[in-house]
Protein backbone atom coordinates (compact mmCIF):
# COMPACT_ATOMS: atom_id res chain seq x y z
CA UNK A 1 0.00 0.00 0.00
CA UNK A 2 2.83 2.27 0.76
CA UNK A 3 4.46 1.54 -2.44
CA UNK A 4 1.21 3.02 -4.13
CA UNK A 5 0.89 5.74 -2.25
CA UNK A 6 4.34 6.91 -3.35
CA UNK A 7 3.24 6.65 -6.79
CA UNK A 8 0.31 8.64 -6.29
CA UNK A 9 2.09 11.32 -4.59
CA UNK A 10 4.72 11.51 -7.60
CA UNK A 11 1.24 11.57 -10.17
CA UNK A 12 0.02 14.69 -7.70
CA UNK A 13 3.29 16.44 -7.72
CA UNK A 14 2.98 16.49 -11.82
CA UNK A 15 -0.57 17.59 -11.44
CA UNK A 16 0.42 20.85 -9.01
CA UNK A 17 1.02 24.19 -10.18
CA UNK A 18 1.74 26.17 -6.96
CA UNK A 19 5.61 25.17 -5.91
CA UNK A 20 4.63 25.18 -2.18
CA UNK A 21 2.04 22.34 -3.13
CA UNK A 22 4.28 20.59 -5.08
CA UNK A 23 7.14 20.89 -2.07
CA UNK A 24 4.07 19.76 0.25
CA UNK A 25 2.96 16.69 -1.36
CA UNK A 26 6.65 15.46 -1.86
CA UNK A 27 7.13 15.92 1.98
CA UNK A 28 4.41 13.62 2.75
CA UNK A 29 5.91 11.22 0.22
CA UNK A 30 8.98 11.26 1.85
CA UNK A 31 7.16 10.26 5.00
CA UNK A 32 5.27 7.67 3.16
CA UNK A 33 8.96 6.35 2.12
CA UNK A 34 9.87 6.47 5.59
CA UNK A 35 7.53 3.81 6.26
CA UNK A 36 8.22 1.19 4.00
CA UNK A 37 11.60 -0.46 5.87
CA UNK A 38 8.68 -0.91 9.00
CA UNK A 39 6.44 -2.54 6.58
CA UNK A 40 9.34 -5.08 5.24
CA UNK A 41 10.91 -5.98 8.14
CA UNK A 42 7.48 -6.33 11.01
CA UNK A 43 8.52 -9.07 11.71
CA UNK A 44 12.01 -8.82 12.93
CA UNK A 45 12.22 -4.93 12.78
CA UNK A 46 16.17 -3.88 13.86
CA UNK A 47 17.91 -0.59 14.86
CA UNK A 48 19.02 -0.37 11.18
CA UNK A 49 15.71 -0.35 9.73
CA UNK A 50 14.75 2.25 12.51
CA UNK A 51 17.59 4.53 11.33
CA UNK A 52 17.11 4.32 7.72
CA UNK A 53 13.29 4.91 8.29
CA UNK A 54 14.05 8.16 10.93
CA UNK A 55 16.55 9.33 8.40
CA UNK A 56 14.62 9.47 5.51
CA UNK A 57 11.80 11.33 7.49
CA UNK A 58 14.07 13.54 9.14
CA UNK A 59 16.02 14.96 6.19
CA UNK A 60 13.74 14.23 3.19
CA UNK A 61 10.55 15.00 4.87
CA UNK A 62 11.79 18.01 6.98
CA UNK A 63 14.81 19.44 6.57
CA UNK A 64 14.62 19.20 2.58
CA UNK A 65 10.97 20.50 2.07
CA UNK A 66 11.95 23.80 4.42
CA UNK A 67 14.98 24.57 2.08
CA UNK A 68 13.04 24.64 -0.70
CA UNK A 69 10.23 26.78 1.34
CA UNK A 70 13.62 28.91 2.02
CA UNK A 71 14.37 29.48 -1.93
CA UNK A 72 10.80 30.15 -2.93
CA UNK A 73 10.74 32.98 -0.62
CA UNK A 74 13.71 34.33 -1.78
CA UNK A 75 13.37 34.22 -5.45
CA UNK A 76 9.46 35.03 -5.06
CA UNK A 77 7.69 32.44 -7.05
CA UNK A 78 4.90 30.96 -6.03
CA UNK A 79 3.64 28.63 -9.09
CA UNK A 80 4.81 26.78 -12.61
CA UNK A 81 3.67 30.13 -14.95
CA UNK A 82 4.64 28.06 -18.44
CA UNK A 83 5.16 24.10 -18.55
CA UNK A 84 6.46 22.84 -21.56
CA UNK A 85 3.03 20.39 -21.57
CA UNK A 86 -0.44 21.51 -20.06
CA UNK A 87 -1.01 20.20 -16.35
CA UNK A 88 -3.76 17.87 -18.00
CA UNK A 89 -1.44 16.11 -20.34
CA UNK A 90 1.59 15.67 -17.94
CA UNK A 91 -1.30 13.45 -15.90
CA UNK A 92 -2.15 11.61 -18.93
CA UNK A 93 1.52 11.42 -20.22
CA UNK A 94 2.09 10.18 -16.18
CA UNK A 95 -0.13 7.60 -16.25
CA UNK A 96 0.97 6.04 -19.68
CA UNK A 97 4.43 5.82 -18.32
CA UNK A 98 2.99 3.90 -14.69
CA UNK A 99 1.10 2.06 -16.96
CA UNK A 100 4.30 1.06 -19.15
CA UNK A 101 6.48 0.77 -15.64
CA UNK A 102 4.16 -1.65 -14.05
CA UNK A 103 4.43 -4.07 -18.27
CA UNK A 104 8.02 -3.38 -18.12
CA UNK A 105 8.67 -4.23 -14.24
CA UNK A 106 6.56 -7.65 -15.17
CA UNK A 107 9.15 -9.32 -17.47
CA UNK A 108 12.18 -8.22 -14.56
CA UNK A 109 13.85 -10.63 -12.88
CA UNK A 110 15.67 -9.92 -9.69
CA UNK A 111 18.00 -11.98 -7.83
CA UNK A 112 16.62 -12.98 -4.93
CA UNK A 113 13.44 -12.69 -3.58
CA UNK A 114 11.29 -8.97 -3.32
CA UNK A 115 9.76 -8.34 -0.52
CA UNK A 116 6.30 -6.85 -2.33
CA UNK A 117 5.67 -7.45 -6.36
CA UNK A 118 4.87 -3.72 -6.08
CA UNK A 119 8.02 -2.86 -5.18
CA UNK A 120 9.75 -2.43 -8.46
CA UNK A 121 6.87 -1.56 -10.87
CA UNK A 122 6.08 1.32 -8.18
CA UNK A 123 9.53 2.44 -7.78
CA UNK A 124 10.45 2.36 -11.40
CA UNK A 125 7.01 4.28 -12.46
CA UNK A 126 8.02 7.47 -9.43
CA UNK A 127 11.82 7.34 -11.59
CA UNK A 128 9.79 7.96 -14.56
CA UNK A 129 7.10 10.50 -13.14
CA UNK A 130 10.32 12.72 -11.52
CA UNK A 131 11.91 12.35 -14.66
CA UNK A 132 8.90 13.75 -16.54
CA UNK A 133 8.81 16.26 -14.44
CA UNK A 134 12.34 17.31 -14.71
CA UNK A 135 11.66 17.57 -18.52
CA UNK A 136 8.68 19.15 -18.87
CA UNK A 137 8.91 21.95 -16.11
CA UNK A 138 10.69 25.01 -16.63
CA UNK A 139 11.45 26.88 -13.24
CA UNK A 140 14.47 25.62 -11.20
CA UNK A 141 12.65 24.81 -8.22
CA UNK A 142 10.47 22.42 -9.97
CA UNK A 143 12.98 20.68 -12.08
CA UNK A 144 15.08 19.45 -8.33
CA UNK A 145 11.55 18.47 -7.26
CA UNK A 146 11.74 16.20 -10.39
CA UNK A 147 15.03 15.04 -9.41
CA UNK A 148 14.39 14.29 -5.89
CA UNK A 149 11.13 12.56 -6.89
CA UNK A 150 13.29 10.32 -9.04
CA UNK A 151 15.84 9.97 -6.01
CA UNK A 152 12.70 8.79 -3.85
CA UNK A 153 12.09 6.28 -6.46
CA UNK A 154 15.81 4.91 -7.02
CA UNK A 155 15.18 4.72 -3.17
CA UNK A 156 12.35 2.58 -3.51
CA UNK A 157 14.25 -0.07 -5.68
CA UNK A 158 16.98 -0.09 -3.20
CA UNK A 159 14.96 -1.31 -0.83
CA UNK A 160 14.43 -4.22 -2.29
CA UNK A 161 18.21 -5.12 -1.87
CA UNK A 162 17.81 -3.79 1.80
CA UNK A 163 19.50 -6.64 3.30
CA UNK A 164 22.79 -6.63 1.09
CA UNK A 165 22.89 -2.97 0.95
CA UNK A 166 25.59 -1.41 3.36
CA UNK A 167 24.54 1.70 5.64
CA UNK A 168 26.71 4.04 4.62
CA UNK A 169 25.38 3.64 0.72
CA UNK A 170 22.16 4.55 2.02
CA UNK A 171 23.16 7.22 4.45
CA UNK A 172 25.49 8.66 1.43
CA UNK A 173 22.27 8.64 -0.78
CA UNK A 174 20.28 10.47 1.85
CA UNK A 175 23.61 13.29 2.39
CA UNK A 176 23.96 13.18 -1.25
CA UNK A 177 20.46 14.86 -1.95
CA UNK A 178 20.55 17.20 1.19
CA UNK A 179 23.95 18.77 -0.16
CA UNK A 180 22.61 19.08 -3.42
CA UNK A 181 19.04 20.78 -2.82
CA UNK A 182 21.61 23.18 -0.30
CA UNK A 183 23.81 23.77 -3.19
CA UNK A 184 20.54 24.79 -4.81
CA UNK A 185 19.23 26.90 -2.46
CA UNK A 186 22.39 28.88 -2.40
CA UNK A 187 22.43 29.26 -6.10
CA UNK A 188 18.81 30.94 -6.50
CA UNK A 189 19.81 32.67 -3.67
CA UNK A 190 22.75 34.57 -5.25
CA UNK A 191 20.77 34.33 -8.53
CA UNK A 192 17.86 36.66 -7.18
CA UNK A 193 20.29 38.92 -5.23
CA UNK A 194 22.33 39.49 -8.66
CA UNK A 195 18.68 40.03 -10.38
CA UNK A 196 17.65 43.00 -8.12
CA UNK A 197 21.25 44.34 -8.39
CA UNK A 198 20.11 44.34 -12.26
CA UNK A 199 16.78 45.80 -11.64
CA UNK A 200 18.16 48.76 -9.51
CA UNK A 201 20.79 49.98 -12.14
CA UNK A 202 18.46 49.78 -14.73
CA UNK A 203 16.29 52.21 -12.72
CA UNK A 204 19.14 54.15 -11.97
CA UNK A 205 19.91 54.51 -15.63
CA UNK A 206 16.33 55.14 -16.79
CA UNK A 207 16.13 58.10 -13.52
CA UNK A 208 19.64 60.07 -15.09
CA UNK A 209 18.10 59.54 -18.78
CA UNK A 210 14.97 61.52 -17.52
CA UNK A 211 17.08 63.91 -15.75
CA UNK A 212 18.96 64.68 -19.07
Amino acid sequence: MSCILVVFFALMILAAYRLSGMIQIFAIQSFVLGFVPFFMHADHLGLRDVALAVGTMILKGALVPYILFWAIRHVSMRSEVKPLIGFGMSVICGAVLIAGAFWVSSSLKLPGKVASDLLIPCSLSTVLLGFLLMVIRTKAVTQVLGYLVMENGIFLFALSLFDVMPILIEMGILLDIFVAVFIMAIVVNHINEEFEKTQGLDKRWAKMGESL
